[in-house]
């Protein structure tokens, strides 16, 4: 082989070579998969918003229920305790209107308005009503699943608030206090129970007085009695009999009665410093028998 020859051979097998070389550095290793992020666990909460009354009887308590992660999450069971003992129909837990129970939620996150219904008649035929204080704690149950195993979550939250009851009233006596020719006056002496630890205002105060199963007197009484809490006050009621086209003879016998068999009816608004209560009525209709004083 001539040198010619030798120069061009050497370096073609030097070049072959290196890219062999370089060629076989610059395979690189398979790359594995990365390991799948398992789903986060669904989370719930449960947040105590406020109170709504429409009158004495029947209280909103508002609940926030919120969810995150929810996957596939529905409210499976709940129920409620007040001042410590489970209540039961007396409350009713709603959202939007419809009952809460198999209710079922796909997004994430979830801000769900809930609302307890609580009838306080009911309550109190359950014997956990009245009192001055109110603690109700709210549980729920929800069944929660994402993609893993169904997940039991369980939420709670606390209201607090004071009870408010409608004050008591009772018949002392009643009172002729003036005769004349075509009416009489009757002055009737009633006591008014607060059974409330804050103040009650009677606003207003309206009444019918019937004696011996006849309407003798009625009448409106206007921002008229503050009882303080608890404690009790006595009010004197003055009502006005005209006897226009009535006999003379029943007053007559008004004017000589020593008792009466009385019933006194009527409704009274009352207010009081609790907030979440606005004015609301209470009626009273009181019977029996009552000393017939002359004054």
């Amino acid at each position: 082989m001539s040198n010619l020859s030798r120069f061009f051979v050497v370096p073609f097998f030097g070049l072959f070579f290196l890219a062999a070389v370089l060629t076989t550095a610059c395979k690189s290793e398979p790359v594995s998969p990365a390991p799948e992020t398992p789903a986060p666990l669904p989370s719930a909460s449960l947040a105590y918003k406020g109170i709504e009354a429409g009158d004495l009887n029947h209280l909103d308590l508002l609940f926030t229920l919120g969810i995150i992660n929810a996957g596939h999450t529905k409210i499976e069971s709940w129920h409620a305790e007040v001042n410590g003992q489970k209540a039961g129909s007396a409350l009713m837990l709603k959202s939007n209107g419809n009952d809460v129970l198999g209710l079922n939620f796909a997004q994430s996150p979830l801000s769900i308005p809930l609302t307890l219904n609580m009838n306080m008649a009911a309550l109190n035929a359950e014997g956990l009503a009245p009192s001055d204080e109110y603690n109700v704690k709210l549980i729920i149950e929800l069944l929660a699943s994402n993609g893993s195993s169904p997940l039991v979550l369980e939420v709670s939250s606390h209201a607090a608030f004071p009870g408010v009851r409608a004050p008591a009233f009772s018949i002392i006596s009643i009172a002729v206090i003036k005769a004349e020719l075509i009416n009489t006056r009757f002055r009737v002496n009633m006591k008014i129970d607060n059974p409330n630890p804050f103040p009650v205002n009677l606003s207003s105060f309206a009444y019918e007085l019937y004696g011996n199963g006849r309407l003798w007197a009625d009448g409106t009484e206007k921002n008229v009695f503050t009882v303080s809490g608890k404690s009790s006050m006595t009010a004197e009621l003055f009502l006005l009999m005209n006897f226009i086209g009535m006999e003379r003879t029943l007053l007559d016998q008004i004017i000589k009665l020593v008792d009466v068999n009385y019933r006194f009816a009527g409704e009274a608004q009352v207010t009081s410093e609790v907030e979440y209560l606005p004015k609301f009525s209470t009626g009273f209709d009181l019977s029996g028998y009552s000393r017939v004083l002359e004054k």
